[in-house]
């Protein structure tokens, strides 16, 4: 009896083999190369994969898996050393990308045996990127000073090798448990990995672009972290000043955004209170970086300046201490004044970070503690503090040329949001 599941994993490792195979294809004949294995090679070392899989099953042994990937490779040497005899002082030796990549199709074969499908395309389509890109990362990893290998590898270690190691428990007084090791380092971290991921960006795309890149998926993420970095860099690159000014002020138009999408999906039913609240102060924030943007397009041209790396752990961990002593202190004010005081804590704890406020709103919410017009007003006191400290952070603690542009950021979102609280505390 026919078993059309058999026939469906093989079609399924075919077509992967398939698809990166026509890739490999098409690399060749625009760079005028060649290599023995191409599309038919893939196609058929995947459904190899595939194969010795099914016939390891009925014979209830590895050998075969074994006995193919061995196979493979054996065919694999034989063909750069056929390449290099008959290439022999015509050039360098011959890649091995093409070749790690049929292995890699041999494992994903048999991947589609087992019915690890969605795994099976996923690391193709990772795969697939990584040769369709590979001629711009080789000219990105080229423009690496040995300061930017040094800070990857410092990063690697904050990150990895410490951050897994600090107790994740909170310390402190009773009732003010607030001081998790594991949480301010992360924070850290958070700072470090925002400027990391930016300066990949200014690396990829340019300072101008980078930056306000850097700006949009801070916001993302946090952008009290992204403006605590941006503020850090503008000190060593002020040629700069504008275009940090525009990444900080879309990562605080996208802080609102975010905030919205969390409550929404945790309470669903606030979707239609919160929208006017925490949505129209997005507007005058990306206004504004739109005016910027304009202002400074001509500009981004005309710079040239090299743009310094970006890992310095001190100043970072100066902000967590900071950001450690603001959420003591807002915690200790909810402890002190009671629940009683619920703008109060709100706007003490959004001095902070947001998104600590949102989450424990939301959880009063969730319990029918808290009505949803308490709730918009202590979100939007949050917000206003959370700007108003954002804003001081890159008034005193950023370049010079920064001061002036971002006091209508934070004029305009602030007042915005003063006659959000305005209209919502008279209804």
């Amino acid at each position: 009896m026919i078993e059309f599941n058999i026939f469906y994993k093989l079609a399924a490792a075919l077509g992967i083999g398939f698809i990166i195979g026509m890739q490999r294809e098409n690399s060749y004949s625009r760079n005028n190369s060649r290599h023995p294995a191409g599309l038919c090679s893939f196609s058929i070392v995947s459904l190899c994969g595939a194969l010795s899989c099914y016939l390891g099953e009925l014979m209830e042994s590895i050998v075969p898996f074994v006995t193919g990937l061995v196979v493979v490779g054996l065919l694999l040497v034989a063909s750069h050393v056929a390449y290099g005899l008959s290439n022999r002082g015509n050039g360098g030796p011959a890649g091995v990308t093409t070749s790690a990549a049929l292995i890699m199709i041999y494992f994903l074969g048999a991947l589609c045996w087992f019915n690890r499908l969605l795994e099976a395309c996923i690391l193709m389509i990772i795969l697939l990127w990584l040769l369709a890109v590979k001629r711009q990362l080789h000219e990105f990893a080229k423009k690496l000073s040995s300061e930017d290998i040094m800070a990857t590898v410092k990063f690697a270690v904050i990150s990895l090798l410490i951050l897994p190691f600090l107790p994740n428990h909170a310390f402190g007084p009773p009732g003010l448990e607030v001081l998790n090791p594991h949480t301010i380092w992360l924070f850290v971290v958070f700072i470090s990995g925002i400027g990391f991921v930016g300066y990949v960006l200014i690396k990829v795309v340019g300072p101008g672009k980078g930056i306000w890149l850097t700006g949009l998926l801070g916001g993302l993420a946090s952008s009290t972290a992204l403006t605590l970095n941006l503020v850090g860099r503008s000190r060593d690159n002020e040629q700069y000043a504008a275009d940090f000014t525009l990444g900080i002020v879309l990562s605080w138009s996208v802080m609102y955004v975010r905030l919205y999408l969390i409550c929404v999906f945790l309470v669903p039913s606030l979707a239609l209170p919160l929208l006017a609240p925490l949505l129209v102060p997005v507007v005058p924030g990306l206004g504004y970086a739109l005016y910027l943007k304009i202002r400074e397009s001509k500009n981004h041209l005309q710079k040239t300046t090299d743009f310094n790396n970006p890992f310095k752990l001190l100043p970072a961990i100066k902000f967590g201490l900071v950001f450690t002593v603001v959420m003591f202190l807002a915690n200790a004010a909810r402890v002190y004044l009671g629940s009683g005081a619920l703008i109060a804590c709100s706007f003490l704890g959004g001095a902070a970070e947001m998104d600590a406020v949102a989450f424990s709103l939301i959880d009063m919410c969730r319990k029918a503690t808290l009505e949803n017009h308490s709730l918009i007003l202590a979100l939007l006191f949050a917000s206003l503090a959370n700007t108003i400290t954002k804003g001081g952070i890159v008034y005193f603690l950023g370049a010079k040329a920064m001061r002036r542009p971002i006091i209508p950021a934070v004029v305009l979102i602030c007042g915005v949001t003063v006659a959000m609280i305005g209209v919502y505390s008279v209804v």
